[in-house]
């Protein structure tokens, strides 16, 4: 976007960095959760009189079907004008469990609040869609980057932790994290503010009447788009660490997988938000920036498949043969902050938030089925298995990639 008359108030403030690097800032400690878990779960385990494999399957399945669930929350249209409160009922299901675990040595208790941490991941849209309030269409990924490349740094963040706390018990280590999560939500509630622009212009579109984002089909393509990249971020999010465990390593060697996989992802971000905004700037359609956000999604997807082939091809023949994997499937994590920039630029407004949470509802319902295939599939097709149906997955993502750019499907210019 070229022309500055054509901007709000908060898109010319510098303040929009600064909720740029709160929402990053919250993404990062909050994701912190879930690979500290799986870390920590070989030490839980006799706490819960039940094996350290068995923990981890039940605590992460349970965290991701979450992640699925979440998304359910915010379609009807509830946070469309108070998204800043949804990002801090969202720290709520993710905090008070937190400090909950350590408390209750009862499996169906532990399921229970691993699954409300998940809902948290409805951050995702909901930053989407604050963010898009304070930036111009030409800086929204880059302002996406810092929130979504914290999937993988809180990743990376948990890795650090679990040698950092690795001589305290694990429910210290839980306390400890749960006050690092208090201090991020508490920064948000402070500091954040919700776009005032925005939120007039979302009432107006809307009217009184809150429009059904499912029968826009755009929605449901969007949400088949991302659903490979959902499978394969979580399962391997959540499984990275058993793999590497299978493969012989130890806890020490596993923190450093697990930080090198996150640090490419967040790098990732970054390069794969400069390179859509790039791309975008100057385009006068919303049809050419789709396009132009399309392409770097469909790089994105091949170096995710790159990575799985890296990994279960050298990938068991060094340690740093999977760290150079690893690395090379993190670069996914360009894909997130084009898609994530794109709902102001092909829904209409009237329904933006709505449709947000519709395309999260329908790609994250891989966050939920990926790791539970994953953990079922492991004993009877081998890791070679699982990994072969995330390449298929990705192969899916390129293919969907391209036939949206090539579709005649109408495209608002809001």
């Amino acid at each position: 976007m070229s022309n500055n008359i054509s901007l709000t108030p908060e898109e010319k403030s510098p303040y929009r960095w600064v909720m740029a690097g709160l929402a990053g800032l919250l993404m990062t400690t909050s994701f912190i959760s879930l690979t500290s878990f799986g870390i920590l779960s070989a030490k839980m385990a006799s706490s819960f009189s039940i094996g350290s494999s068995t923990l981890t399957v039940l605590g992460i399945d349970s965290f991701s079907i979450g992640l699925f669930v979440a998304f359910f929350l915010g379609h009807g249209g509830i946070f469309d004008t108070h998204l800043k409160t949804g990002v801090l009922v969202a720290q709520i299901f993710l905090i008070v469990p937190q400090f909950l675990i350590p408390v209750f040595y009862n499996l169906i208790i532990l399921i229970a609040l691993r699954f409300l941490q998940g809902l948290m991941i409805m951050m995702l849209a909901l930053f989407s869609i604050q963010l898009e309030g304070w930036f111009p269409p030409d800086e929204r990924a880059r302002s996406l980057a810092f929130a979504l490349g914290a999937i993988s740094l809180g990743s990376a963040a948990g890795g650090l932790l679990s040698e950092i706390l690795k001589s305290f018990t694990w429910q210290q280590s839980y306390y400890i994290t749960g006050i690092i999560m208090v201090a991020g939500a508490a920064l948000y509630l402070i500091f954040a503010k919700d776009s005032k622009s925005q939120r007039k212009a979302i009432a107006r579109a809307e009217g009184s009447k809150h429009a059904n984002a499912l029968k826009n089909p755009l929605v449901i393509i969007m949400g088949l788009i991302q659903l490979p990249l959902s499978w394969v971020l979580f399962s391997i999010g959540g499984y990275l660490s058993s793999y590497s465990y299978h493969l012989g390593y130890s806890t020490g060697l596993t923190g450093t997988l697990i930080v090198a996989w996150g640090l490419s992802g967040f790098i990732a971000a970054f390069i794969g938000s400069v390179l859509g905004d790039h791309l975008s700037k100057g385009k006068t359609s919303n049809r050419d920036i789709l396009n132009s956000r399309l392409l770097i999604m469909t790089i994105a997807d091949i170096l995710m498949a790159a990575g799985i082939i890296l990994m279960i091809t050298i990938g068991r023949f060094s340690f740093y043969d999977l760290v150079f994997a690893a690395v090379i499937n993190g670069f996914l994590m360009m894909f997130p902050p084009n898609y994530w920039a794109l709902p102001g630029n092909i829904f209409p407004l009237a329904i933006v938030s709505a449709g947000a949470f519709g395309m999260g509802l329908i790609s994250n319902s891989a966050d939920a089925i990926g790791p539970l295939v994953t953990s079922s599939l492991i004993s009877d097709l081998g890791w070679n298995g699982v990994f072969i149906i995330m390449l298929g997955l990705s192969l899916f993502g390129i293919l969907m990639n391209i036939l949206l750019s090539k579709s005649r499907l109408k495209i608002p210019d809001n």
